[in-house]
């Protein structure tokens, strides 16, 4: 398996096009990161954003939902009911909007910290319902429906089977099985991350072939520890013989305009939160940047090469 490094060392810089920093309305100077893609309801334009204030300390974020203003500009979308998660996604599943996000405890006598992902599903975006969970210890489950009318699952386990943070992926033929018990047990897909260095799925997309294409990040601590990196990649997967292509980076921070990070050590973070393909081989890439902003990113659309050579 490649690291960091030796991935880098194909890493195309010209990938970015153009990049802007979106602004959001309704939060009372509230950060607003680690954003989904856009995506339509009733003919209006809406995205989920985490939400938290800028200088409190503990656990106080939540997951806003915000509609599209003007361009780069979202305001919140005062008929939703916030939730007590972290780090939303979105997709759908026949006519189905499934959101998810993280929900993080904190044991004040152990001082620990536990954290798993909750799911909510609806054809209504404004009144979605808990329907499931994933087991504790486990972020960046990732839900794809298959050609077949299956489901495909993305898994990040840690700890003895996935030290940091690894990926896992199943199939499974209703949201019914979305359970615990089924999640812990998935396979890991062989070959992706090196000793030390971690990362997971934050979107899946069918491409033209019929397989997945992924998106997601790889992150590694700088040599002192004191620093955390995160690149943006992408790979090719496929359902039917479970082999996955080669890593590719597609961004790295230093890419973008310098900007405000959280903490001096978090600066360095991209977090992908979807990506919105367009038909003249570009595509537009949603993040959050630094743990406090978000950006709305252009850059060649890299799965093009995946519908061609895998």
């Amino acid at each position: 398996m490649k690291t960091i490094n030796q991935i880098l060392k194909i890493y195309k810089q010209e990938n970015l096009i153009k990049a802007n920093k979106l602004k959001f309305i309704g939060t009372n100077d509230n950060s607003v990161y680690n954003i989904t893609a856009p995506f339509k309801f009733q003919d209006k334009w809406y995205l989920f954003g985490r939400e938290e204030p800028r200088k409190e300390k503990g656990f106080h974020s939540k997951i806003s939902l915000f509609k599209k203003k003007k361009t780069n500009t979202w305001e919140l979308e005062k008929n939703f009911k916030k939730l007590n998660l972290e780090d939303p996604f979105i997709n759908k599943i026949g006519h189905t909007f499934i959101l998810g996000g993280v929900e993080v405890q904190k044991d004040i006598g152990k001082k620990e910290i536990n954290y798993r992902t909750i799911f909510y599903k609806g054809e209504d975006i404004l009144d979605l319902k808990k329907f499931s969970a994933g087991p504790w210890g486990m972020k960046d489950i990732r839900l794809i429906e298959l050609k077949n009318g299956k489901i495909g699952v993305f898994t990040r386990p840690q700890g003895k089977k996935g030290c940091r943070g690894k990926i896992g992926f199943t199939i499974i033929s209703s949201l019914n099985e979305l359970t615990p018990r089924r999640l812990s047990g998935v396979p890991i897909i062989k070959g992706q991350f090196a000793k030390g260095e971690w990362g997971g799925v934050n979107q899946a997309l069918i491409l033209e072939n019929g397989k997945i294409g992924a998106l997601g990040h790889v992150a590694r601590y700088s040599k002192d520890k004191q620093n955390r990196f995160y690149y943006t990649i992408v790979f090719c997967f496929d359902p039917e013989t479970k082999t996955a292509s080669n890593l590719r980076i597609i961004l790295r921070r230093a890419e973008l305009p310098e900007g405000e990070s959280k903490k001096p050590e978090l600066y360095n973070i991209i977090f992908p939160g979807g990506i919105i393909r367009k038909n003249n081989s570009t595509c537009l890439l949603y993040a959050g940047v630094g743990d406090i902003e978000s950006y709305k990113i252009l850059i060649k659309d890299p799965f093009e090469y995946y519908e061609k050579n895998f």
